[in-house]
């Protein structure tokens, strides 16, 4: 099945918004702008280039995520490009850690992700990944010598059948506030 690509990782960041955007964008060498969602009405930060177009955005009220609670933060990557040849479940794991490893050597941050790596019939397992610049890193060592360290890794489950009961919850609240005739 054709899917979009889409990576998302978090940030641990104490500046604000605006801030992390000129730290993030910069790290990844692409101009970037303001915008407004309307639909949420907050504000997010937008950049794109080689066929990706990236944003980042507060992970707070409606775009709040409970399994990475701690990251005020995250950035959203998805690709512009799709090829029926390319399967973006292999994609995602692979540019979702390179990514998170990359956004906290560059930016001497913490950084945290989600990688699929089961799909049953109730629903997804996920590996969250967190990483951290290595304290003991220094320019004069090796190639050897790791730059970023993973300092978390558990598993969550999301089930399907979660989903579906809020669609159908949601569905009947508009349901409800419909004027009788």
């Amino acid at each position: 099945m054709l899917a979009e690509l889409d990576v998302v990782v978090f940030l641990q960041s104490h500046d604000d918004l605006q801030r992390t955007a000129e730290r993030v964008f910069g790290a990844l060498h692409t101009s970037w702008s303001a915008a407004t969602d309307e639909q949420v009405g907050d504000q997010y930060f937008a950049a794109s280039g080689l066929g990706f177009s990236a944003g980042l955005y507060s992970n707070s009220d409606q775009r709040a995520d409970p399994w990475f609670e701690r990251y005020p933060y995250f950035i959203e990557i998805t690709s512009r490009f799709w090829c029926v040849d390319l399967d973006s479940v292999d994609l995602e794991g692979p540019l979702s850690e390179y990514y998170g490893r990359m956004l906290a050597f560059g930016l001497d941050m913490e950084s945290a992700t989600a990688i699929l790596v089961d799909t049953t019939e109730e629903g997804e397992w996920f590996e969250i990944v967190a990483y951290r610049r290595n304290p003991q890193y220094r320019l004069d060592q090796g190639p050897t010598t790791p730059k970023v360290v993973e300092i978390e890794r558990r598993r969550e489950f999301s089930s399907f059948e979660e989903t579906e009961e809020w669609e159908e919850e949601d569905f009947e609240t508009v349901a409800a506030d419909e004027p009788e005739e």
